[in-house]
């Protein structure tokens, strides 16, 4: 094969990669925001009534995923009136009308990357806000992930914290 053909099929090749990467990179992080159906306030919860992640996050110290809280969890404080917040009065609503799985989920990991809630809050006791940022500070839900989490960032954290950067620890 002559050079010219070898250089146009490996433009060919390396631009189909370039395409992938790109495609890849955008798919995986949330391109439109992402509303909550209630205006969740984690300052007053998290911070000023201090009430445990895991309250809510049930899975937090079991899981690989925190998991999101179900309206149900949210009826045990709240079935009868806290305060006069029409979001609390949405809570009841949406309760009564039968719903309970409604918030959305913010962090999308790819399926071939592994990660464990567990193994990092608990057993390594990273808190929470190294990769969630001042989410424990909003009054309103964001719409995207205050913390941009890619390879990139879990790497550096890794070798910060003298963990195995080996990659099938976190690819399978």
């Amino acid at each position: 094969m002559n050079p010219v053909r070898r250089l146009i099929i490996g433009l060919i090749v390396l631009g189909f990669g370039v395409a992938g990467f790109a495609t890849g990179r955008t798919l995986l992080r949330p391109d439109r925001p992402r509303a909550q159906p209630i205006a969740f306030n984690h300052q007053k919860h998290a911070g000023e009534l201090a009430i445990e992640c895991e309250t809510c996050h049930e899975y937090l110290k079991v899981g690989q995923h925190a998991g999101l809280p179900m309206l149900s969890t949210c009826m045990g404080c709240h079935e009868e009136a806290q305060t006069q917040s029409p979001e609390e009065q949405k809570i009841r609503d949406l309760a009564a009308k039968g719903e309970n799985d409604v918030f959305r989920k913010l962090f999308r990991l790819p399926d071939h990357a592994f990660y464990s809630h567990r193994r990092h809050a608990i057993v390594a006791k990273i808190p929470c806000a190294t990769c969630h940022g001042g989410l424990a500070e909003t009054t309103t839900p964001p719409t995207r992930p205050l913390v941009r989490i890619d390879m990139d960032f879990c790497i550096d954290c890794h070798r910060r914290q003298s963990a195995s950067t080996d990659c099938t620890r976190c690819h399978r």
